[in-house]
């Protein structure tokens, strides 16, 4: 099959953008186009866990951008090419905690040599506005595509799966601004709350503040927005379902879905040698699914299922880790008293 040009890619773009349907063809360029991104993936997957020694690293996690995430970031920046979209494959890593982080991020730096740092964006030193923290780099070899690398410690990512799970609760985006102004700004003292566990750069909004005074004001937005009781109900109420194709050892890829109105997760593990029917799987559902029927998928590389809930968490509604900490707020005032 000939490989659709940029030129076809960006028509295929603007489509996206502007909301009009694709054709069948031009949706099967799509998906071609993007799972060409895999052996890139593979490559810096491998090349990752060898660099970033294994005791510093919780997890390491790949994936290639779902359709409905690629139109939602089109819409974001309207000037965007989608031929230029940096993270159609991403990979992240939870690393222990902030000194795991930074020696991750030297290594990451010291292999530019053979891979070129395209884009840096510390937003662990710097934090987004929204309460966002992590390392994102964007890195390219000689023979391959770009593809987005996240480091994250345990804290940051325990953060950003708390923000994903409410927005996908509330069908909501708080990475575009939406949301409730009170979950916002509950999110965003969390954030600080967490950095300042960590020895790290809060908001800079909240600077002047100490640590006395953010546990106030999480306290309060714990209260009044009923956090603890909303996201408990959650968290004990999923049900996971295990299919797994093939015969002989674990599978090496992953369909994880989310129906996130009956609070069921399906997992659908395929062997190595599978991955093309496994894509070729994630294609068809990912054309199935309808806006507004609740319901997520992502295509993984899995080594085993609990590596897997953890790098994803919010495909399990997952949020017992974040309950602790919040528990432990009202009661004691620091995660580590």
């Amino acid at each position: 099959m000939t490989m659709t040009s940029n030129r076809q890619i960006d028509q295929i773009g603007e489509k996206l953008r502007e909301g009009n349907k694709l054709t069948k063809d031009e949706y099967q360029n799509l998906i071609q186009w993007r799972n060409s991104f895999s052996p890139t993936m593979d490559y810096y997957h491998k090349k990752l866990k060898e660099i970033i020694h294994e005791d510093s690293r919780i997890a390491v996690a790949k994936r290639i951008k779902r359709i409905e995430s690629i139109k939602i970031k089109l819409e974001r920046f309207r000037t965007m090419r989608l031929s230029t979209l940096q993270d159609i494959a991403g990979l992240r890593v939870i690393l222990k905690d902030k000194e795991k982080l930074e020696r991750a991020a030297i290594a990451i730096r010291n292999a530019e040599n053979t891979n070129k740092i395209k884009r840096l964006d510390d937003y662990h030193a710097r934090p987004k506005e929204d309460g966002y923290r992590g390392i994102h780099f964007v890195l390219q070899s000689s023979k391959s595509r770009t593809i987005e690398i996240q480091l994250r410690t345990e804290l940051e990512h325990i953060w950003a799966t708390a923000v994903e799970v409410y927005g996908t609760l509330q069908k909501v985006s708080f990475k575009t601004g939406e949301g409730h102004e009170d979950w916002g700004e509950f999110f965003k003292y969390l954030s600080s709350y967490l950095a300042l566990q960590e020895f790290s750069p809060c908001l800079k909004e909240h600077e002047k503040l100490n640590e006395k005074k953010i546990i106030k004001k999480i306290k309060k937005y714990i209260l009044n927005l009923h956090v603890i009781e909303r996201l408990n109900a959650v968290a004990n109420n999923t049900e996971t379902i295990i299919n797994k194709r093939g015969k002989g050892r674990s599978g090496k890829y992953a369909l994880l879905e989310l129906d996130y109105k009956s609070n069921i997760t399906c997992i659908e593990i395929f062997p190595k040698k599978e991955i093309d029917k496994a894509i070729e799987e994630y294609t068809k559902k990912e054309l199935s699914f309808k806006e507004g029927d609740g319901r997520n998928i992502v295509f993984v590389n899995i080594e085993s299922i609990e590596k897997l809930q953890v790098a994803y968490p919010n495909y399990f509604l997952d949020t017992k880790k974040l309950l602790k900490i919040l528990a432990t707020i009202v009661l004691k005032n620091s995660i580590h008293n």
